[in-house]
C-alpha cells in the first residue's frame, strides 16, 4: 500500500473513532440527585387548620427527576405521626407524648429501588375513626397532590411539575389508614392515575366497597396486595374480599401468598391477598419494600440497600 493511501486510510478511522465517541455521547445522562427529605404546610391537606407541617415527602438517592412521576403514597394509621413514621431512632410525636423507636419509612420505601417520590399526608394523630378529613370531600385529593406538586416538589426538585406530569399513584394504607385510603378511591377524582393499592394489615371494614372498587378498575390494570395477620379483623374481611374478587376474576388473577413467598405473587399476579409476619406495627417495615418492588414501579440506578 503506498504511503498516501495509508495515510487516507488512518484519516478515515480516526474520524470514524471520532463519530462513534461522538454517537455515544449524543444520549444525556440521567440526572441523579442526592437524598431529599423535607415538610411541608399545604392549603389542601387533609387538616390544613392543624398547625405545623401536614405533609413529609423523601425523593431517594439517585431519583431521576427527569423520568415520568411516581408517587408512593402512604396513609398512616392511628398513632401515626410525621416525626415517628419517617424519622430514626427515638421521636415524639408531639412534646407530650412519649418517645417511640422512628421507623425510617424512606429507607424502607428505597430498599425497593423504585424511581418513586415517598409522600406521607399527615392525618389525626391518636383518634379513632381514621377519619378522612378534606379527603373525603369530591377532589380533594386531586387537589392535594396538585397543590404538592406545583409547590413545593418544584420547588425542591429544580423543575415545574403539574398534575399532568404525573404518572401514576401508588396508595398504601396501614392499620386504620384504610377509611381515608377508600375515601381518596371513591371522591379523590385520581382513579386514572392510582396504578397499586396496597394495605398492609389495614382491612378492618368496608371489603364490599373495596371489592366495587378493584371490580371497576380491574381491566385499567389495577393492583391489589391485602395483607394481614393471622386471626384479626383485617384477616377475616381480607377472606370475604378475596372470594368476592375470585369469584368474580378468576383463580388466575387472585391468588393467596404467605410472607415467604409474597414478593414473587405480586411480581405475578395483580390481585394478591397475604399473611404478613407481625407485629401489626411492624407490617409496613416488613413488607413495604417487597411489595413496591414486585409492582413493577420504574426502577432507580444503583442497588438498593440491604436491610435484615
Amino acid at each position: 500500500m503506498s504511503s498516501g493511501r495509508a495515510a487516507a486510510l488512518a484519516v478515515l478511522l480516526l474520524a470514524g473513532q471520532a463519530g462513534a465517541q461522538a454517537v455515544t455521547k449524543v444520549a444525556p445522562e440521567p440526572e441523579r440527585r442526592p437524598a431529599l427529605d423535607f415538610e411541608a404546610e399545604l392549603a389542601t391537606a387533609a387538616y390544613p387548620k392543624a398547625a405545623g407541617p401536614n405533609v413529609a415527602v423523601h425523593v431517594p438517592a439517585g431519583f431521576d427527576a427527569r423520568a415520568p412521576l411516581q408517587l408512593v403514597v402512604y396513609v398512616h394509621g392511628l398513632r401515626g405521626c410525621l416525626p415517628v413514621l419517617l424519622g430514626e431512632g427515638e421521636r415524639r410525636c408531639n412534646e407530650q407524648a412519649a418517645p417511640q423507636p422512628g421507623w425510617d419509612l424512606g429507607a424502607h420505601h428505597d430498599d425497593a429501588a423504585t424511581n418513586t417520590v415517598f409522600v406521607v399526608p399527615r392525618l389525626i394523630y391518636d383518634r379513632r375513626g381514621g377519619q378522612p378529613g378534606a379527603f373525603g370531600k369530591p377532589g380533594g385529593f386531586r387537589a392535594f397532590v396538585g397543590e404538592l406538586l406545583a409547590g413545593p416538589l418544584s420547588a425542591r426538585l429544580g423543575r415545574s411539575y403539574t398534575l399532568d406530569d404525573l404518572a401514576g399513584v401508588t396508595l398504601v394504607a396501614h392499620s386504620a389508614g384504610y377509611e381515608t385510603a377508600l375515601a381518596i378511591l371513591e371522591h379523590g377524582e385520581v382513579a386514572a392515575l392510582v396504578r397499586a393499592v396496597v394495605l398492609l394489615d389495614a382491612l378492618y371494614a368496608f371489603e364490599d366497597r373495596y371489592a366495587r372498587y378493584a371490580l371497576a378498575h380491574a381491566q385499567d390494570g389495577l393492583r391489589l396486595v391485602v395483607i394481614h395477620l393471622r386471626d384479626g379483623r383485617p384477616a377475616r374481611a381480607g377472606a370475604r374480599l378475596e372470594r368476592r374478587l375470585r369469584q368474580e376474576l378468576g383463580t388466575q388473577r387472585v391468588v393467596t401468598s404467605d410472607a415467604t413467598g409474597l414478593r414473587a405473587a405480586v411480581a405475578a399476579h395483580p390481585f394478591v391477598f397475604a399473611e404478613g409476619r407481625p407485629p401489626h406495627g411492624r407490617v409496613p417495615s416488613h413488607h413495604l419494600a417487597e411489595v413496591l418492588s414486585g409492582l413493577g414501579l420504574p426502577p432507580r440506578a444503583g442497588p438498593a440497600a440491604t436491610r435484615q
